[in-house]
């Protein structure tokens, strides 16, 4: 996917655990087929999941994850992985890396929802419930601020949509947000990447889990919609309403729904199918909005 990334393979994994975490050397480690695109992914035993960054500069820090993990613990209506261990760069593999608690549940398909409103509902508790945790000594989310240094990158990225995209309509949508009013309200916390690759429902399609906080962090809240057009499209304007989003911020999410599905739809077009199909999905969602 990237030009610098490194192989990360089960035997790196195997040869990590056995030499700094033993207990669980002699488990067995099974990579898991993932859209991520920052960090290998391996099932160990039947507990544990391994994230091992393959990409240097890029993203949270493992460490800083972990600590986002632990604010977070106990503080939403459902769960998030637990730390149990960060592990560390030996000869031949240089980053540090982490170990999590897994949960079960499978990626929620936006057009196999069992429960598109019960859902948005269940997103729509956790963001409320990030937006009552104190922001003291937080860092900024990856998307917490503004997003028109984008601009020019962004206009670029349409005109390479092809695909049968309406380009000039998604340019209306990008617009339209550069346009938009500011946010003048306080920080709040945000996960700020609310793709489905990063939930995770239940047999009965209710949210169980939320995964991966590297961008997490404390900023103005608009990025948060970015599930409104990625993961209930057909079910946006409940999710607006359950988190009382008025037109500027409605605007703002847009831009970021925009910025986000352009650059991977491009970016990733001939290595990461998964990540093309979820900004095909939302780029359409987003061109029926065209103002």
């Amino acid at each position: 996917m990237h030009a610098h990334q490194i192989d990360v393979t089960a035997h790196d994994l195997g040869r990590l655990l056995g030499q700094q975490f033993p207990c669980w050397a002699g488990e067995a480690i099974t990579r898991i087929p993932s859209y991520g695109t920052t960090n290998a992914m391996f099932r160990v035993g039947a507990g544990k999941v391994a994230r091992l960054p393959f990409i240097p500069g890029d993203g949270a820090p493992i460490a800083v994850e972990a600590d986002t993990l632990r604010r977070v613990a106990g503080a939403l209506p459902m769960p998030t992985p637990e730390v149990l261990a960060i592990g560390e760069p030996d000869e031949a593999y240089p980053f540090q890396w982490s170990v999590l608690s897994w949960l079960p549940g499978e990626m929620p398909v936006p057009e196999r929802l069992l429960d598109a409103r019960g859902l948005v509902d269940d997103l729509a508790a956790v963001v409320h419930a990030l937006r009552r945790m104190p922001v003291e000594g937080a860092r900024t989310a990856q998307r917490g601020g503004t997003f028109h240094e984008l601009a020019d990158e962004v206009h670029g990225y349409l005109r390479e949509l092809g695909g049968g995209h309406d380009a000039e309509a998604l340019a209306r949508v990008w617009d339209d947000a550069l346009a938009a009013p500011l946010w003048d309200g306080p920080p709040v916390w945000l996960h700020s990447d609310l793709l489905p690759s990063n939930l995770i429902v239940n047999a009965h399609g209710r949210l169980c889990g939320v995964l991966d906080w590297a961008a997490a962090g404390v900023g103005e809240p608009s990025c948060e919609l970015l599930a409104a057009w990625n993961v209930f499209p057909a079910e946006r304007e409940r999710f607006r309403a359950r988190l009382g989003v008025d037109d500027a911020s409605w605007r703002r999410g847009r831009g970021w729904a925009v910025a986000q599905a352009a650059h991977a739809l491009v970016y990733y077009r001939d290595t990461n199918p998964g990540m093309v199909e979820m900004a095909d999905r939302s780029l359409r969602a987003l061109a029926q909005e065209s103002v």
